[in-house]
């Protein structure tokens, strides 16, 4: 027994003499680090010198693969909220990741929720103007067009959003019961959380007003369509301030309709417009289906000549021509 104990423990010993000691091997990682920090530092100074000295053509080059690496990053939806502004807050500082922007002249800087005009219809609709919002409603559909609103990026307000729907004296011809059935329940188009933080009491209970709801399923308002509404009315207006935003319903010619003739939305779109500090204007557009599966939003990018297509709408009347057509063809790469 003691035999045994003397060898285990000269055995012990020996293992002990023969492994590396952890100082040893501390002092051979500090080397390595030293120098992966040195690569590292000249990477990024190279990188710097490149975009700031080197041609045109690089400096678009790093660009692009700078959007790309943040958006790659940023695009899973269980990112957290402060990361995700982190990145944000990176990617709005590369100046090619603003996008296509036109001459904007002088528009916007008033109060109304519209930029660059009230849009044209090719059905007739009645302008309902309320504090907070415009409302372009079709009265022979009962149901809206366009909203339109300008959030500006301000303090938020702590107003409560009432339980219900409140009827339109200027339209009594819909109720929110001719909004409602089966899977099919009446939802807001311009969010209540978004008018009430801007504007108050005045803007959740406009929020309610029937005239600004649709027949929307459960999963699509409370799915891709909230995610989309946060995106565009609470992230948005803290990144880039002022912003004018417009939203409706998208109909087939034989789109389905509910017992009471109210037809059914196929889908709805939602354009936001902005305004750079130089003046410029430029926008992004989103069409999304209500029977969408696809979960990433960038994916119902779309242009506003192609809503206009489906809706018969003509957004921005007041911009110049040749502007308006450039900017309602274009499509953003990417989610701003």
């Amino acid at each position: 027994m003691a035999a045994n104990k003397r060898a285990k423990k000269n055995s012990s010993s020996a293992r002990k003499r023969n492994s590396p000691r952890k100082g040893a091997k501390s002092a051979a990682r500090k080397p390595i680090l030293s120098k992966l920090r040195s690569l590292l530092v000249l990477g990024v100074v190279a990188l710097i010198s490149s975009y700031y000295f080197g041609s045109f053509a690089l400096r678009v080059q790093i660009e692009r693969a700078a959007i790309q690496t943040i958006n790659a990053v940023r695009s899973p939806e269980w990112l957290p909220r402060p990361i995700t502004s982190l990145l944000n807050l990176a990617y709005d500082t590369i100046p090619g990741s603003q996008g296509l922007v036109v001459e904007g002249g002088e528009l916007g800087h008033d109060e109304t929720p519209l930029i660059a005009g009230l849009p044209g219809s090719n059905s007739p609709v009645r302008v309902l103007r309320n504090k907070s919002y415009i409302n372009l409603f079709n009265e022979k559909a009962r149901q809206t067009t366009c909203i339109a609103f300008k959030l500006s990026g301000r303090d938020r307000q702590d107003a409560p959003i009432p339980d219900d729907f409140f009827e339109d004296p200027r339209i009594k011809q819909l109720r929110a019961r001719d909004l409602r059935l089966g899977y099919w329940q009446p939802q807001t188009i311009a969010p209540a959380q978004a008018l009430a933080a801007e504007f108050g009491t005045v803007g959740a209970n406009e929020a309610c007003l029937v005239t600004n709801l649709a027949p929307m399923s459960a999963t699509f308002s409370s799915g891709l369509w909230q995610r989309l509404m946060y995106e565009i009315t609470v992230t948005y207006p803290r990144r880039f301030g002022e912003t004018w935003i417009y939203l409706g319903p998208v109909m087939r010619t034989q789109s389905s309709k509910l017992d009471s003739g109210v037809p059914i939305p196929d889908g709805f779109f939602a354009i936001v417009f902005d305004q750079t500090e130089a003046g410029g204007l430029r926008a992004i557009a989103f069409l999304v289906p209500q029977d969408a599966t696809d979960t990433k939003l960038r994916n119902y990018i779309t242009s506003i000549a192609q809503i206009e297509n489906h809706t018969g709408l003509k957004f921005l009347p007041e911009v110049d021509y040749h502007a308006q057509e450039v900017l309602g063809l274009a499509v953003s790469p990417q989610l701003w």
